[in-house]
Protein backbone atom coordinates (compact mmCIF):
# COMPACT_ATOMS: atom_id res chain seq x y z
CA UNK A 1 0.00 0.00 0.00
CA UNK A 2 1.34 3.32 -0.81
CA UNK A 3 -0.04 7.00 -0.51
CA UNK A 4 1.23 8.66 -3.80
CA UNK A 5 -0.38 11.95 -3.19
CA UNK A 6 -3.11 13.38 -0.60
CA UNK A 7 -4.71 16.99 -1.05
CA UNK A 8 -7.38 18.58 1.25
CA UNK A 9 -9.38 21.37 1.19
CA UNK A 10 -10.71 23.48 4.02
CA UNK A 11 -9.08 21.31 6.75
CA UNK A 12 -8.75 22.63 9.89
CA UNK A 13 -6.02 25.46 9.68
CA UNK A 14 -5.32 24.53 5.63
CA UNK A 15 -7.33 26.04 3.56
CA UNK A 16 -5.65 24.10 0.84
CA UNK A 17 -2.73 21.67 1.47
CA UNK A 18 -0.42 19.12 -0.38
CA UNK A 19 1.76 16.16 0.50
CA UNK A 20 3.42 13.81 -2.05
CA UNK A 21 4.93 11.27 0.32
CA UNK A 22 8.04 9.44 -0.19
CA UNK A 23 7.53 5.79 -0.61
CA UNK A 24 9.69 5.33 2.68
CA UNK A 25 9.62 8.12 5.87
CA UNK A 26 8.21 11.51 5.15
CA UNK A 27 8.10 13.65 8.29
CA UNK A 28 5.71 16.09 8.68
CA UNK A 29 7.65 19.19 10.34
CA UNK A 30 6.71 22.53 11.95
CA UNK A 31 5.51 24.33 14.86
CA UNK A 32 3.15 23.42 17.26
CA UNK A 33 -0.38 24.95 15.32
CA UNK A 34 1.24 24.58 12.06
CA UNK A 35 -1.18 21.69 11.31
CA UNK A 36 0.85 18.61 11.25
CA UNK A 37 -1.78 16.08 12.59
CA UNK A 38 -4.22 17.43 10.19
CA UNK A 39 -2.48 15.47 7.57
CA UNK A 40 -2.56 12.62 9.52
CA UNK A 41 -6.14 13.05 10.02
CA UNK A 42 -6.93 13.31 6.48
CA UNK A 43 -5.24 10.56 5.39
CA UNK A 44 -6.55 8.27 7.86
CA UNK A 45 -10.20 9.96 7.09
CA UNK A 46 -9.89 9.31 3.20
CA UNK A 47 -8.34 5.07 4.45
CA UNK A 48 -10.85 4.34 6.91
CA UNK A 49 -13.91 6.60 6.44
CA UNK A 50 -13.29 8.27 10.02
CA UNK A 51 -10.49 10.77 11.26
CA UNK A 52 -8.22 9.80 14.08
CA UNK A 53 -10.75 10.68 16.62
CA UNK A 54 -14.15 9.74 15.29
CA UNK A 55 -15.98 11.82 17.71
CA UNK A 56 -14.12 14.93 16.43
CA UNK A 57 -14.92 14.67 12.93
CA UNK A 58 -16.93 17.95 12.12
CA UNK A 59 -14.02 19.63 13.90
CA UNK A 60 -11.89 18.81 11.50
CA UNK A 61 -13.43 21.20 8.77
CA UNK A 62 -12.13 24.49 9.05
CA UNK A 63 -14.08 27.48 10.60
CA UNK A 64 -16.70 29.41 8.31
CA UNK A 65 -16.33 25.72 5.59
CA UNK A 66 -19.37 24.32 4.49
CA UNK A 67 -17.35 21.03 4.05
CA UNK A 68 -13.92 19.56 3.98
CA UNK A 69 -12.85 17.88 1.10
CA UNK A 70 -10.10 15.35 0.94
CA UNK A 71 -8.42 13.51 -2.48
CA UNK A 72 -6.03 10.43 -1.87
CA UNK A 73 -4.16 8.65 -5.27
CA UNK A 74 -2.18 5.85 -4.25
CA UNK A 75 -2.05 2.07 -4.57
CA UNK A 76 -3.27 -0.80 -2.51
CA UNK A 77 -3.86 -4.46 -3.61
CA UNK A 78 -1.08 -3.33 -6.43
CA UNK A 79 -3.75 -1.37 -8.17
CA UNK A 80 -4.11 2.42 -8.55
CA UNK A 81 -7.13 4.16 -6.07
CA UNK A 82 -8.39 7.37 -5.46
CA UNK A 83 -10.07 8.21 -2.90
CA UNK A 84 -12.65 11.16 -2.87
CA UNK A 85 -14.18 12.58 0.92
CA UNK A 86 -16.44 15.24 1.44
CA UNK A 87 -17.53 15.98 4.92
CA UNK A 88 -20.28 18.10 6.04
CA UNK A 89 -21.67 18.41 10.01
CA UNK A 90 -23.23 15.19 10.12
CA UNK A 91 -23.18 14.06 6.43
CA UNK A 92 -19.79 12.51 4.67
CA UNK A 93 -19.35 11.01 1.31
CA UNK A 94 -17.13 8.57 0.01
CA UNK A 95 -15.79 7.24 -3.45
CA UNK A 96 -13.42 4.79 -4.13
CA UNK A 97 -12.43 4.66 -8.00
CA UNK A 98 -15.50 6.91 -8.81
CA UNK A 99 -17.88 4.44 -7.17
CA UNK A 100 -19.66 5.37 -3.63
CA UNK A 101 -18.76 3.54 -0.97
CA UNK A 102 -18.83 3.21 2.87
CA UNK A 103 -16.52 2.90 5.41
CA UNK A 104 -16.03 -0.97 5.81
CA UNK A 105 -15.46 -0.96 1.69
CA UNK A 106 -12.31 1.89 2.36
CA UNK A 107 -11.14 -0.35 5.41
CA UNK A 108 -10.58 -3.03 3.63
CA UNK A 109 -9.27 -1.82 0.88
CA UNK A 110 -6.57 -0.05 3.57
CA UNK A 111 -4.45 -1.09 6.28
CA UNK A 112 -3.09 1.40 8.61
CA UNK A 113 -1.38 1.17 12.03
CA UNK A 114 -1.74 4.87 13.97
CA UNK A 115 0.19 5.98 16.67
CA UNK A 116 -1.24 9.05 18.50
CA UNK A 117 -0.45 10.12 21.87
CA UNK A 118 -3.32 8.82 23.12
CA UNK A 119 -2.39 5.03 22.44
CA UNK A 120 0.11 5.62 25.10
CA UNK A 121 -3.35 5.08 27.32
CA UNK A 122 -3.12 1.02 26.28
CA UNK A 123 -1.10 0.25 29.16
CA UNK A 124 -1.75 2.56 31.77
CA UNK A 125 -5.34 2.71 31.62
CA UNK A 126 -8.18 -0.26 31.65
CA UNK A 127 -9.15 -3.09 29.97
CA UNK A 128 -11.51 -1.34 27.65
CA UNK A 129 -8.54 0.51 26.04
CA UNK A 130 -6.65 -2.73 25.47
CA UNK A 131 -9.54 -4.78 24.16
CA UNK A 132 -9.93 -2.03 21.23
CA UNK A 133 -6.25 -1.86 20.02
CA UNK A 134 -7.10 -6.30 19.87
CA UNK A 135 -10.09 -5.28 18.08
CA UNK A 136 -8.32 -2.23 15.44
CA UNK A 137 -5.04 -5.04 15.19
CA UNK A 138 -7.53 -7.90 14.24
CA UNK A 139 -9.42 -5.07 11.75
CA UNK A 140 -6.48 -4.28 10.11
CA UNK A 141 -5.15 -8.47 9.39
CA UNK A 142 -8.39 -9.04 8.61
CA UNK A 143 -10.95 -6.74 7.78
CA UNK A 144 -13.86 -8.91 7.59
CA UNK A 145 -13.65 -9.20 11.67
CA UNK A 146 -15.62 -6.00 11.96
CA UNK A 147 -18.79 -7.58 10.82
CA UNK A 148 -18.41 -9.89 13.94
CA UNK A 149 -17.45 -7.15 16.40
CA UNK A 150 -20.97 -5.32 15.11
CA UNK A 151 -23.16 -8.07 15.56
CA UNK A 152 -21.93 -8.67 19.29
CA UNK A 153 -22.20 -5.42 19.96
CA UNK A 154 -25.69 -5.16 18.91
CA UNK A 155 -26.87 -8.28 20.40
CA UNK A 156 -25.23 -7.21 24.02
CA UNK A 157 -26.93 -3.59 23.49
CA UNK A 158 -30.17 -5.18 22.77
CA UNK A 159 -29.76 -7.74 25.67
CA UNK A 160 -29.21 -5.43 28.36
CA UNK A 161 -32.41 -3.32 26.85
CA UNK A 162 -34.21 -6.20 27.73
CA UNK A 163 -32.84 -7.14 30.83
CA UNK A 164 -34.26 -3.53 31.54
CA UNK A 165 -37.25 -3.99 30.51
CA UNK A 166 -38.07 -7.12 32.80
CA UNK A 167 -36.43 -5.10 35.59
CA UNK A 168 -39.44 -2.70 35.11
CA UNK A 169 -41.98 -5.27 34.52
CA UNK A 170 -42.58 -4.53 30.64
CA UNK A 171 -41.01 -7.59 29.65
CA UNK A 172 -40.37 -11.17 30.15
CA UNK A 173 -37.20 -13.75 29.95
CA UNK A 174 -37.77 -15.49 27.13
CA UNK A 175 -36.89 -12.42 24.94
CA UNK A 176 -33.47 -13.16 26.22
CA UNK A 177 -33.25 -16.17 24.40
CA UNK A 178 -32.33 -14.99 20.74
CA UNK A 179 -29.90 -12.06 21.74
CA UNK A 180 -28.02 -14.79 24.23
CA UNK A 181 -27.55 -17.07 21.36
CA UNK A 182 -26.00 -14.04 19.28
CA UNK A 183 -24.31 -13.10 21.19
CA UNK A 184 -22.68 -16.34 22.00
CA UNK A 185 -21.88 -16.99 18.20
CA UNK A 186 -20.49 -14.10 17.66
CA UNK A 187 -18.42 -14.05 20.93
CA UNK A 188 -17.16 -16.89 20.56
CA UNK A 189 -15.71 -15.53 16.87
CA UNK A 190 -14.36 -12.76 18.83
CA UNK A 191 -12.56 -14.65 21.54
CA UNK A 192 -10.88 -17.45 18.59
CA UNK A 193 -10.05 -14.29 16.85
CA UNK A 194 -8.17 -12.43 19.34
CA UNK A 195 -6.85 -15.28 20.33
CA UNK A 196 -5.12 -15.96 16.74
CA UNK A 197 -3.60 -12.55 16.86
CA UNK A 198 -1.78 -12.59 20.39
CA UNK A 199 -0.41 -16.20 19.21
CA UNK A 200 0.57 -14.43 15.68
CA UNK A 201 1.46 -11.40 17.08
CA UNK A 202 3.83 -12.66 20.10
CA UNK A 203 6.97 -13.58 18.64
CA UNK A 204 6.38 -10.39 16.00
CA UNK A 205 6.20 -8.14 19.28
CA UNK A 206 9.09 -10.09 21.27
CA UNK A 207 11.38 -9.45 18.71
CA UNK A 208 10.18 -5.76 17.89
CA UNK A 209 10.83 -4.88 21.97
CA UNK A 210 14.36 -6.09 21.82
CA UNK A 211 14.87 -4.27 18.08
CA UNK A 212 13.92 -0.81 19.87
CA UNK A 213 16.78 -1.39 22.47
CA UNK A 214 15.07 -2.85 25.38
CA UNK A 215 17.36 -4.83 27.67
CA UNK A 216 14.22 -6.65 29.20
CA UNK A 217 11.85 -9.03 27.11
CA UNK A 218 8.27 -8.45 26.49
CA UNK A 219 5.34 -10.73 26.20
CA UNK A 220 1.83 -10.29 25.68
CA UNK A 221 -1.30 -12.45 26.91
CA UNK A 222 -4.85 -12.73 26.08
CA UNK A 223 -6.92 -12.91 29.53
CA UNK A 224 -10.60 -14.14 28.05
CA UNK A 225 -13.34 -12.92 30.58
CA UNK A 226 -15.73 -16.18 29.88
CA UNK A 227 -15.40 -19.06 27.81
CA UNK A 228 -14.33 -19.41 24.40
CA UNK A 229 -16.80 -22.09 22.48
CA UNK A 230 -20.26 -20.31 21.86
CA UNK A 231 -21.64 -23.61 23.46
CA UNK A 232 -20.23 -22.88 26.64
CA UNK A 233 -20.84 -18.72 26.54
CA UNK A 234 -24.75 -19.85 26.02
CA UNK A 235 -24.69 -21.83 29.25
CA UNK A 236 -22.90 -18.94 30.64
CA UNK A 237 -25.16 -16.58 29.74
CA UNK A 238 -28.15 -18.43 31.24
CA UNK A 239 -26.39 -19.11 34.50
CA UNK A 240 -25.70 -15.38 35.18
CA UNK A 241 -29.81 -14.41 34.25
CA UNK A 242 -30.54 -13.10 37.67
CA UNK A 243 -27.39 -11.65 38.46
CA UNK A 244 -27.89 -9.71 34.89
CA UNK A 245 -31.09 -9.00 35.97
CA UNK A 246 -30.34 -7.68 39.31
CA UNK A 247 -27.29 -5.49 37.60
CA UNK A 248 -29.12 -4.62 34.47
CA UNK A 249 -26.12 -5.63 32.59
CA UNK A 250 -24.67 -8.39 30.88
CA UNK A 251 -21.78 -9.59 33.47
CA UNK A 252 -20.11 -12.76 30.83
CA UNK A 253 -18.63 -12.09 27.50
CA UNK A 254 -15.67 -11.09 25.24
CA UNK A 255 -16.49 -7.56 26.07
CA UNK A 256 -15.16 -8.02 29.01
CA UNK A 257 -11.42 -9.37 28.24
CA UNK A 258 -8.44 -7.58 28.81
CA UNK A 259 -4.83 -8.60 27.37
CA UNK A 260 -1.75 -8.57 29.80
CA UNK A 261 1.49 -6.50 28.71
CA UNK A 262 4.49 -8.39 30.18
CA UNK A 263 7.82 -6.51 31.04
CA UNK A 264 10.50 -9.00 32.66
CA UNK A 265 7.53 -11.52 33.33
CA UNK A 266 6.07 -8.47 35.39
CA UNK A 267 2.58 -6.38 34.58
CA UNK A 268 4.12 -3.49 32.43
CA UNK A 269 1.22 -1.13 33.97
CA UNK A 270 2.38 -1.45 37.53
CA UNK A 271 6.02 -2.35 36.85
CA UNK A 272 6.95 -0.11 34.15
CA UNK A 273 8.26 2.67 33.29
CA UNK A 274 6.86 5.36 31.64
CA UNK A 275 9.22 5.05 28.81
CA UNK A 276 9.20 0.73 28.71
CA UNK A 277 5.86 1.79 28.84
CA UNK A 278 6.22 3.76 25.63
CA UNK A 279 8.81 0.93 23.86
CA UNK A 280 5.94 -1.91 24.51
CA UNK A 281 3.39 0.11 22.80
CA UNK A 282 5.59 0.97 19.53
CA UNK A 283 6.99 -3.20 19.38
CA UNK A 284 2.81 -3.98 19.54
CA UNK A 285 2.13 -1.15 16.40
CA UNK A 286 5.15 -2.72 14.75
CA UNK A 287 3.92 -6.04 15.28
CA UNK A 288 0.77 -5.56 13.73
CA UNK A 289 2.67 -4.21 10.73
CA UNK A 290 4.14 -6.81 10.49
CA UNK A 291 1.19 -9.48 10.82
CA UNK A 292 -0.73 -7.24 8.34
CA UNK A 293 2.36 -8.45 5.78
CA UNK A 294 1.29 -11.85 6.66
CA UNK A 295 -2.39 -12.13 6.44
CA UNK A 296 -3.08 -9.72 3.60
CA UNK A 297 0.30 -9.74 1.14
CA UNK A 298 1.44 -6.24 1.20
CA UNK A 299 2.47 -3.32 4.08
CA UNK A 300 0.17 -1.33 5.78
CA UNK A 301 0.83 2.66 5.84
CA UNK A 302 2.07 3.96 9.22
CA UNK A 303 0.57 7.43 10.60
CA UNK A 304 2.71 8.32 13.27
CA UNK A 305 1.64 11.39 15.24
CA UNK A 306 4.41 13.04 17.69
CA UNK A 307 5.79 9.45 18.37
CA UNK A 308 9.27 10.73 19.22
CA UNK A 309 9.39 13.74 20.80
CA UNK A 310 9.81 11.37 24.65
CA UNK A 311 12.77 9.08 23.13
CA UNK A 312 15.75 9.48 23.37
CA UNK A 313 18.19 10.08 20.11
CA UNK A 314 18.91 5.98 19.74
CA UNK A 315 15.56 5.24 20.54
CA UNK A 316 14.70 7.54 17.61
CA UNK A 317 17.05 6.27 15.27
CA UNK A 318 15.77 2.44 15.81
CA UNK A 319 12.26 3.18 15.53
CA UNK A 320 12.65 4.97 12.40
CA UNK A 321 14.79 2.74 11.01
CA UNK A 322 12.29 -0.38 12.16
CA UNK A 323 9.38 2.00 10.85
CA UNK A 324 11.08 1.85 7.42
CA UNK A 325 11.02 -1.66 7.22
CA UNK A 326 7.36 -2.18 7.88
CA UNK A 327 5.97 0.20 5.19
CA UNK A 328 5.40 3.75 3.98
CA UNK A 329 5.47 6.02 6.97
CA UNK A 330 3.59 9.01 7.65
CA UNK A 331 5.08 11.15 10.84
CA UNK A 332 4.76 14.41 12.60
CA UNK A 333 8.22 15.73 14.36
CA UNK A 334 8.91 19.46 15.44
CA UNK A 335 12.66 20.52 14.40
CA UNK A 336 13.89 20.02 18.16
CA UNK A 337 13.31 15.89 17.32
CA UNK A 338 16.44 15.67 15.31
CA UNK A 339 14.39 14.24 12.47
CA UNK A 340 16.14 15.72 9.57
CA UNK A 341 18.66 12.90 9.65
CA UNK A 342 16.41 10.18 9.93
CA UNK A 343 13.66 10.87 7.63
CA UNK A 344 14.01 10.28 3.67
CA UNK A 345 12.15 13.30 3.19
CA UNK A 346 10.70 16.46 4.71
CA UNK A 347 7.88 17.95 4.40
CA UNK A 348 7.35 21.75 5.81
CA UNK A 349 4.84 23.53 7.51
CA UNK A 350 4.78 27.17 7.88
CA UNK A 351 3.41 28.38 11.05
CA UNK A 352 -0.50 29.87 10.45
CA UNK A 353 -1.30 33.35 10.41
Amino acid sequence: MRIDRLRAANLRCHEQVELAPNAGVTAIVGPNGSGKTSLLEAAHLAMHGVGLRPTSDNRMIREGSPSLGVLLDGTTGDVAARVRIELRPGARTAQLNGEQVDGRTLRSAWATVTFIPDVMDLIKQGPAVRRLAMDRAIEAAWPRFEEHGRTYRHAMEQRNAVLRRIRRREGSEDELDPWDAQMANSGALIVEARERLIERCQSLFMERVEALGSPLPGTLSYVPAGPASSTDLLSALAARRREDLDRQTTGVGPHLDDLAVRLAGRDARRSASQGEQRTLVLAFLLAQAALVLETRGEQPILLLDDVLSELDRDRRRRLVQLAREHGQVLLTATGADGVDALADAIHELAPTQ
